[in-house]
């Protein structure tokens, strides 16, 4: 802000005193300029979900699809097509991923008579209700997947953009359903205890990875309707638990490895 009053004194060749803080915000204001406090206060509040180009959300996140460079994705039209249809029953379609998870979900009762309790996307049949669990450093977290249309909840009815104002944080708990391909499918109720912000969001994006498994198996192994070699959710690490914790302070020593200045006299 002094920089721009100097320049400004400068502009019109006289000499005057520095202008106040009060004077240079208003000055910046008018000209356009926004502080490092509003553009990060802008950034904190964009929504975790958008389909916004802008730089600062996530752009198109229900419609693109993340490429990764082991893989290749090349497609042909016949594929493409065959990849835009969700809903289709027939039983030529069904993949043998699909028969084994529907055989054993018939056997286990997980929806055999009720039609709601599971439901068909991607190629497969998913559970309408999942949980799963999971752990970071001193967090622990446990999700609920419902069948909606993607809200996400934290203790209770707090919002996930108020929970983890930072965007990689909140990038972290949606990362698995970008992963499996299904965004906007499921409702997401989250419990959340212990650690940190960052802690309690890496907990969190396993916990979600778990459950997405636990909804539909064959995402470990089958992407599109294709096998791969490596799981696409392993890939990312979605799956993997952080067992690493921070070590106490250790006796005669000023903290867990340091030790004291040693001097010889």
């Amino acid at each position: 802000m002094i920089l721009m009053s100097r320049v400004l004194t400068n502009a019109l060749g006289k000499r005057q005193p520095a202008l106040s803080i009060d004077e240079a915000l208003y000055l910046a204001k008018e000209a356009g300029i926004a502080t490092k406090a509003e553009l990060q206060r802008f950034i904190v509040a964009s929504p975790s979900f958008s389909a916004d180009k802008s730089p600062f959300l996530i752009s198109n996140f229900f419609n693109e699809k993340r490429k990764y460079e082991s893989f290749n994705t090349v497609k042909d039209d016949i594929t493409r097509e065959s990849d835009r249809g969700e809903c289709i029953i027939a039983s030529q379609q069904v993949g043998e991923t699909s028969k084994i998870d529907k055989i054993i979900a018939e056997k286990t009762g997980h929806g055999s008579n009720d039609p709601q309790q599971m439901f068909w996307h991607n190629g497969a049949y998913w559970n309408a209700r999942a949980e799963g669990h999971g752990t970071c450093m001193r967090s622990t977290t446990r999700v609920i997947l419902k069948r909606g249309s993607g809200v996400i909840k934290v203790n209770g009815e707090e919002d996930l953009y108020k929970r983890w104002p930072i965007f990689y944080n909140r990038m972290d708990v949606v990362e698995p359903f970008y992963l499996a391909g299904c965004c906007g499918m499921y409702d997401l109720f989250i419990e959340t205890r212990g650690g940190g912000v960052t802690g309690q969001s890496r907990s969190t994006r396993l916990a979600v990875a778990r459950a997405l498994v636990n909804a539909n198996p064959s995402i470990k192994f089958n992407v599109e309707g294709k096998p791969l070699m490596v799981p696409i959710i392993k890939l990312a690490a979605a799956l993997y638990e952080d067992i690493r914790q921070k070590m106490p302070k250790m006796p005669g020593r000023t903290g867990a490895r340091s030790l004291r200045k040693w001097r010889k006299r």
